[in-house]
């Protein structure tokens, strides 16, 4: 999508076929999230919903991140109101991704991390190179996953893993993702696209009514159904998140990250 002065905006569309492809486009940031990457998704997927034609998405980055999560410059200026906001419109996205008219796939290069990785798990297809990475690394600003994350990751891998892999901020690479139910398909760098619009390809040669009551369902089964974002679940994870957000370890751990020195946490 374009910006106003005619540049590449922050995420590119492009139709291949049946098929809408997404590329978020702040390379020179990893892709990192920002509002105007969260706006022009919004319209994309405006657009898709809104064309029959489009019987599948990929989603992916350019450069060599899927997505490195929120843009955290945008979070250390941010008061707690603006970053209540801006945590509001993220979750509507990943909900709009999970509940999208048609399948989602995701396709993963580098790292998808915070953020990043709460789009990937949003998605209903993964396709990752072998090099990719995985994590939720929030924990390390003091804060926790707030765009969903708590949860969908929890139904992926379950509470025990779901837990560590959050509290530890440690990184999954793609073989182990695949391990564990995140990743779908594994493939080499130069593979990625080509083989995530061949899965897109194939699953917009499906029946499109059975494909969509098959998403329903499987996310009814995950006690997602159609609460999304309004299910207690998400509700308490973005509570928690404001209440971090607030905390002096919680300014302490985004203002580190910005001056790139280690936090010192301190429990208050």
């Amino acid at each position: 999508m374009p910006s106003p002065d005619g540049t590449a905006g922050p995420v590119l569309v492009e139709r291949r076929g049946a098929v809408a492809v997404l590329t978020l486009n702040r390379p020179a940031k990893y892709n990192a999230i920002d509002h105007a990457t969260v706006d022009a998704l919004t319209v994309a997927l405006d657009e898709i919903e809104a064309d029959p034609n489009v019987r599948a998405v990929v989603l992916t980055g350019s450069g060599k991140a899927f997505a490195a999560g929120a843009d955290i410059a945008f979070y250390a200026g941010a008061d707690h109101d603006e970053f209540a906001a801006f945590t509001k419109r993220c979750n509507a996205l990943c909900d709009r991704i999970a509940r999208c008219r048609v399948p989602v796939v995701a396709a993963v290069r580098g790292l998808a991390l915070g953020g990043g990785f709460e789009l990937v798990l949003a998605c209903d297809v993964v396709v990752a190179e072998r090099g990719a990475a995985f994590g939720l690394p929030e924990v390390t600003l003091g804060l926790l996953p707030g765009w969903g994350g708590t949860q969908r990751l929890t139904w992926h891998v379950g509470p025990t893993r779901a837990r560590w892999l959050m509290m530890s901020g440690d990184r999954l690479g793609a073989v182990a993702a695949e391990a564990v139910g995140i990743v779908t398909h594994l493939c080499e760098g130069d593979e990625l696209v080509p083989w995530a619009l061949e899965v897109a390809d194939l699953l917009a040669g499906r029946a499109p009514l059975a494909v969509a009551a098959i998403r329903d369902t499987v996310l009814a089964a995950v006690h997602c159904g159609l609460e999304g974002s309004g299910g207690p679940g998400f509700r308490r994870e973005r509570e928690a998140l404001g209440e971090l957000f607030a905390s002096a370890d919680g300014r302490e751990g985004i203002t580190a990250f910005v001056e790139k020195r280690t936090p010192r946490f301190t429990g208050r």
